[in-house]
């Protein structure tokens, strides 16, 4: 664009030489309005002046418009470029509106260059987020917990509902002489109807894989440092090899032939209750399940010392016999006890009395350690075993 059109335009517009593109914009839009305010007065009218005049008016802006923003563009691309720095005005007005304000928490009263060191931020644990009656480390689950559950075990038992708990009691008793054949190495199977066939001959099978899962839970628990988990697994490994390998043949049969029926569903009964507060691998689920196993040791547990405890007291007889053939049956658990190892009546009363005393003390003392916080001694020794060992 030449002078001679730039001065047009000034004049069109009513603008003078050294004009800025704002100062444009703005002339433009005032002198647009007037002219389009001037015609709304005839908007019937058609008026070719007006219009002639709006559109020489735009034109003249769009030329010298254009020849603005040209003369800035060439102008920027001629000046040399500066870095930024902090002193800059505009850099350092930025600088400040982002920078976070003082707090009395990160604020230094020393000045400005004192080394201020960040809060350390303790990383959540993954175990907060877990039910809480799944949890192993709450004193609350591990002191109220059982014994609530036992008393309502207690009602459920002396209500009409008991007598659909009766299968668990069989079953407790059947695997009390499983249990006792398994640790002697035999073979045996319970069966759900009062009958456990076992086979009084040595089994390689047995022996090796019962000892193969202690095996699995004492890595396990030593792989995530559960205490009581390798306890348990080192016991039951021991008591195993006792009564494989030391125990007479007439002992081996007087514990899975005649004394561990009932016996099992005193013991059993109550360790499924005292692996309430063992904490056992995840794998195995156990936050969940312990309630389940508490609920059927529980259920076995009171039912046969309520039932001795009659007895005892001469409320009840000594139940002879077995629950396949009746009272007649001469194989019966107590049959055999009087009649093959000697046992009097006043024995059997006494001794399945005082077997369910330890059974109360060995619970009761399990919850103490636990409500006293004795556990986690157990726990760190473990951890620092384990640590001591992964470094070697």
């Amino acid at each position: 664009m030449n002078e001679a059109e730039l001065a047009e335009c000034h004049t069109a517009l009513g603008v003078a030489a050294g004009v800025t593109l704002e100062e444009l914009e703005r002339v433009f839009m005032k002198k647009n309005f007037a002219l389009i305010k001037g015609k709304a007065g005839a908007a019937d009218e058609p008026n070719p002046a007006l219009d002639a005049q709006r559109s020489a008016l735009r034109t003249a802006y769009e030329k010298l418009a254009g020849h603005l923003r040209e003369k800035q563009r060439q102008a920027e691309a001629a000046a040399p470029r500066k870095r930024p720095t902090l002193t800059d005005p505009p850099i350092a007005a930025k600088a400040l509106r982002t920078r976070p304000p003082m707090t009395p928490l990160t604020a230094s009263p020393l000045g400005p260059k004192t080394l201020i060191t960040p809060p350390v931020v303790t990383p959540r644990d993954p175990a907060d987020d877990e039910f809480i009656l799944f949890r192993f480390d709450n004193w609350k689950i591990n002191v109220l917990v059982p014994p609530l559950l036992l008393a309502f075990v207690l009602l459920v038992n002396v209500s009409p509902l008991g007598f659909f708990l009766q299968g668990f009691h069989v079953w407790m008793h059947e695997f009390g002489h499983a249990t006792a054949a398994w640790l002697c190495g035999f073979r045996a199977t319970p069966l759900p109807f009062g009958w456990t066939p076992v086979e009084p001959v040595y089994s390689p099978f047995v022996y090796w894989g019962l000892l193969l899962m202690f095996v699995i839970l004492f890595l396990a628990g030593w792989t995530e440092r559960k205490a009581w988990a390798m306890v348990a697994a080192i016991a039951l490994a021991g008591v195993q090899y006792y009564m494989t390998w030391r125990m007479p043949p007439l002992t081996q049969e007087f514990w899975w032939s005649a004394f561990g029926g009932v016996g099992g569903e005193f013991y059993l009964s109550t360790l499924f209750m005292m692996f309430f507060w063992v904490q056992l691998p995840e794998k195995f689920k156990w936050g969940a399940c312990r309630y389940v196993f508490f609920f059927i040791g529980a259920t076995a547990f009171l039912n046969i010392w309520l039932r001795w405890r009659d007895i005892y007291h001469g409320v009840e007889e000594i139940p002879f016999g077995s629950m396949i053939n009746g009272e007649d049956d001469q194989g019966g658990d107590m049959n055999k006890l009087m009649d093959g190892f000697g046992w009097k009546k006043f024995t059997i009363r006494r001794n399945y009395l005082l077997l369910g005393y330890g059974c109360w003390a060995a619970l009761g003392l399990m919850w103490a350690i636990f409500a006293l916080g004795l556990n986690k001694v157990a726990d760190r020794v473990a951890g620092r075993f384990s640590k001591t060992e992964e470094a070697l």
